[in-house]
């Protein structure tokens, strides 16, 4: 018995294959996007959680929270990457927990 084969063209499997390929690359870049973005986020947030940290125990050791930012880098070990980072940093009261506000650097306060 003979039978016949019948030819196939391999021009839609390259171009499923392609497009498939795009697909994946595009989905890749949005994952990544958002993991940058979610690193970022984190990063910033152990920034303002450090300084709370050293606020309270500054508070805890002094009886007042402190002055400024600076004081924080000199005398509890605060390391702060300024050139990265704006820190607002504003006292309200000796016995009041300061406003903390951390931004990435070149960003506005708002």
């Amino acid at each position: 018995m003979i039978t016949a084969k019948k030819s196939k063209s391999i021009i839609p499997a390259v171009v499923i294959t392609i497009v498939g390929f795009a697909v994946l690359f595009l989905l890749l870049g949005f994952l990544l996007g958002n993991a940058a973005d979610t690193s970022s986020e984190e990063a910033l947030k152990t920034v303002r959680d450090s300084i709370i940290r050293a606020s309270v125990t500054c508070y805890a050791i002094e009886g007042t929270y402190p002055e400024s930012l600076q004081y924080l880098i000199d005398n509890y070990n605060l390391a702060v990457d300024l050139n990265r980072y704006n820190v607002y940093y504003s006292r309200i009261s000796d016995n009041l927990m300061p406003n903390i506000i951390v931004k990435p650097r070149g960003e506005q306060n708002e």
